[in-house]
């Protein structure tokens, strides 16, 4: 939904050259070091180009967590041409990062895919306005020109908080998003959905003052990216899957506790970048990985907020039947990982 990112993919090659010899004959090969991990290959796709949204992933990548536990891991940008879903669906990858709602409209469309970890506990996205338009609630939405991104988790939220504040929709002009500001920069469009992590610092760069409005303000809580595999893959390659898990989260962790380190790791890993965004971005996604059941556990699959969604996608028409929790969401491996610090997930989601 980013209009000013761009599409990146990150390709990595090692070449390896044996040479080796001693008054021209070959030197005896050295035995293998029996304490040396047989690393096993492992490909991610993020749904955008790599950045702070992705920084557990990066870090753990950048400071060797994933070659501690025998994964050689390659992480491939995204955007719009790279569709995660579908990548991981059809085995060209083996993770890719979503939102909680595509979990449950892919298993309608009989895609079993299952997040394995729900990193933003509240989704991103806000509604850009200018200070002056006079547009401080959804209410004042009526009359205006807003963007819409439909067929997603973004317009279901947005017809959730028009419900909630008991705006009139038919009052609305609404126009299909588009991967360009300049309709609202021009004041063409009144209101723009944006990701509030980044966009709204780059316009505020411009020059522009803008104010955001916010759906949980009004009682709509959608959660943002899972981790996610599918449900044959989680059960074919489970001690795969539970390094990769456990991997991720110890580089969330440390972004989290270290978000200027990160910033420096991810600069290093895409240096087009700027660095003053990524700082923006760290503290605005740190809340979001700290929200609700974020709080004590990072990655935690909450079931009541899922329960929460799931509702809210079926009163939308978006789901036309009930889906259970278990279908679409694995915690074992984050409960695992947390346990091991002495610390119960569920029974800190319950308090």
């Amino acid at each position: 939904m980013n209009t000013h990112r761009f599409v990146w993919g990150s390709l990595a090659l090692l070449l390896v050259l044996l040479v080796g010899s001693a008054c021209g004959q070959a030197a005896p090969a050295a035995p293998p070091d029996p304490t040396a991990l047989e690393k096993t290959d492992v490909t991610m796709r993020f749904q955008w180009i790599p950045q702070w949204q992705f920084a557990g992933y990066i870090v753990a990548k950048q400071k060797g967590y994933y070659d501690e536990v025998g994964l050689n891991v390659t992480l491939n940008g995204g955007g719009p041409e790279f569709p995660t879903k579908t990548l991981v669906a059809s085995g060209a990858e083996d993770f890719g990062t979503a939102w909680v709602d595509s979990m449950y409209t892919s298993r309608v469309q009989d895609v079993n895919l299952v997040a394995v970890a729900t990193l933003l506990q509240a989704n991103p996205t806000a509604y850009m306005v200018h200070a002056d338009a006079g547009i401080s609630t959804p209410n004042d939405f009526a009359g205006k020109t807003v963007a819409v991104f439909y067929g997603g988790g973004v317009e279901t939220e947005y017809l959730a908080m028009l419900r909630n504040t008991n705006t009139d929709r038919s009052q609305i002009n609404e126009v299909p998003g588009e991967f360009n500001l300049e309709p609202f920069l021009s004041r063409r469009v009144d209101v723009w959905p944006v990701y509030a992590t980044d966009q709204p610092h780059t316009v505020r760069t411009m020059g522009y003052d803008i104010d955001l409005i916010f759906a949980r303000d009004y009682g709509v809580v959608m959660q943002g990216d899972v981790l996610f595999a599918t449900q044959e893959f989680i059960a074919k390659h489970p001690n795969t899957v539970r390094a990769f898990v456990h991997a991720s989260l110890r580089g969330w962790e440390w972004a989290i506790n270290n978000p200027e380190e990160a910033v420096q790791l991810i600069l290093a890993y895409n240096p087009q970048l700027d660095a003053d965004q990524l700082r923006f971005e760290a503290a605005e996604t740190i809340p979001l990985l700290r929200y609700g059941a974020g709080t004590r556990c990072v990655g935690y699959n909450d079931p009541e907020g899922w329960a929460s969604q799931e509702q809210l996608l079926r009163e939308m028409g978006t789901l036309p039947e009930p889906i259970p929790f278990e279908a679409v969401a694995n915690n074992t491996f984050v409960e695992e990982y947390y346990r091991t610090q002495g610390i119960d997930c569920a029974a800190s989601a319950e308090q």
